[in-house]
């Protein structure tokens, strides 16, 4: 519930659309959100089934609209480069998580576990959704950079793309190889824009709530995604690793408050 309260209004505000009508139906999906947030609360205020689903499928009409800015972003500027193409595929993963959550209310298996369908809904929330406007963020930060900084920062944000949708594969199949490689993207590709943030960009914000917000947000990531890559690699190797209801509660907790909320928070003030 923190993600539609909190998380995806920040990042509605921040993502860096560029395209005429994209940026149009993403100001439409930023005034839906309050509307859509108070659905998904009241989705789980009642057992999980057909109404818990059909209010969750408010937050979902707003996540499409979402969604289809970003189609539009990449129709509309007829390029796929990272600053097209990282805001994009941030509010197409909104909208992806904001489907995987209507199947958790409705108690809707897809053939998985139901902590693996609510914790698919919030992965995209939020390593999808919220690292990756961050990520396309970093990217425009550094546009009077050198070529080689914004270079890295772009192959940072695509392995944020890219591992998002392969670390979600991975835990929903079971396939060994995708459990691992995964993890490793996301975790390589958010590690990165944490490292050019907190280095290179929360130093140069005037607002020192800025400065700190950014810096907090991005140590505070090494941890959570330090032991993401350990839980993939427990999954196929006999390593020592958390159990999942621990994992959901610090590796996501940490990602979803002090990484994602305050890391977003920073750039509002930035």
């Amino acid at each position: 519930m923190l993600a539609p309260v909190a998380v995806a209004p920040l990042g509605l505000r921040l993502v860096p659309l560029s395209a005429r009508r994209a940026r149009k139906l993403l100001r439409a999906a930023r005034l839906l959100q309050p509307f859509g947030a108070v659905l998904v609360i009241a989705s789980f205020l009642v057992p999980a089934g057909r109404w818990a689903a059909l209010l969750a499928a408010g937050w979902l009409a707003v996540c499409a609209i979402a969604g289809l800015a970003g189609a539009s972003e990449l129709v509309e500027s007829r390029s796929i480069a990272p600053g097209h193409l990282l805001p994009a595929a941030a509010v197409g993963f909104l909208a992806v998580g904001a489907g995987w959550l209507v199947a958790a209310r409705g108690g809707i298996s897809l053939g998985y576990s139901a902590p693996i369908v609510e914790l698919t809904a919030v992965h995209f929330h939020y390593a999808g959704f919220a690292a990756t406007v961050m990520a396309a963020l970093a990217f425009e930060a550094l546009r009077d950079r050198s070529s080689r900084l914004r270079g890295i920062c772009a192959a940072a944000g695509m392995l944020v793309v890219l591992g998002t949708p392969v670390t979600a594969t991975g835990i929903a199949t079971g396939t060994a190889a995708l459990t691992v490689i995964g993890p490793f993207l996301l975790a390589a590709g958010i590690l990165t824009n944490a490292a050019l943030t907190g280095f290179l960009i929360a130093p140069r914000q005037r607002v020192a709530g800025a400065r700190w917000l950014l810096t907090i947000s991005s140590a505070a990531v090494v941890v959570p995604m330090l032991l993401g890559v350990d839980y993939a690699l427990a999954r196929v190797l006999p390593v020592p690793a958390l159990d999942l209801r621990t994992m959901a509660i610090v590796h996501g907790d940490l990602n979803a408050v002090l990484y994602s909320l305050l890391g977003l928070a920073g750039w509002a003030m930035a």
